[in-house]
């Protein structure tokens, strides 16, 4: 095997791994405060936390490393798809260091000290909104690695529309339905 093959399955792997990983999370947190457990729903933002810091950063980051250095190696650097998911890669990575972490460890450590599930939840919510934003950014540094579209190329939209529905997804609250009175 030779160092682009392993460069290749390393940036492989850990791309399913960081976005699968969090895919199967954010939807089991999403799941389980569309049921109203605010409890249960805690303690999956609280996994979160520990995944996104012991897991998915690191794997985040080896795998920008290794698609860089793929890029660099095989000539892409200055290809459309390239320039185009690093960019976008640049801004998932900087939205779950700088937000999407720290607000997610904020919202365990004041439901562990203090006991206000509600103050908790309510981080708990925000991040599940950014964590749609940063999902959808990350399938469409997907699309444009699988895609390679060129400047010209009618494929550019894929991941446009992605990006366009993470947004869109923003928009919409992750609260579950109140109770309508009777």
């Amino acid at each position: 095997m030779d160092i682009i093959l392993l460069l290749k399955l390393v940036h492989v792997v850990g791309a399913i791994i960081w976005v699968g990983g969090a895919s199967v999370l954010t939807l089991l947190v999403v799941i389980l405060d569309r049921r109203g457990d605010d409890r249960a729903t805690m303690a999956g933002v609280s996994y979160v936390a520990l995944l996104g810091n012991r897991v998915f950063a690191p794997l985040g980051l080896l795998t920008i490393l290794t698609g860089l250095t793929l890029a660099w190696l095989g000539g892409w650097g200055f290809a459309a798809w390239t320039i185009l998911a690093a960019a976008i890669v640049a801004c998932t990575f900087l939205l779950g260091a700088l937000v999407l972490g720290p607000t997610c460890e904020r919202s365990v450590k004041t439901w562990a000290e203090t006991g206000d599930v509600a103050a908790s939840i309510a981080m708990g919510r925000q991040v599940l909104r950014l964590v749609k934003l940063d999902l959808a950014g990350q399938f469409a540094i997907i699309s444009l690695m699988v895609l390679k579209p060129s400047w010209a190329d009618l494929h550019l939209l894929v991941p446009v529309v992605i990006l366009v529905a993470g947004a869109l997804s923003f928009l919409r609250t992750t609260a579950p339905a109140a109770a309508q009175p009777a």
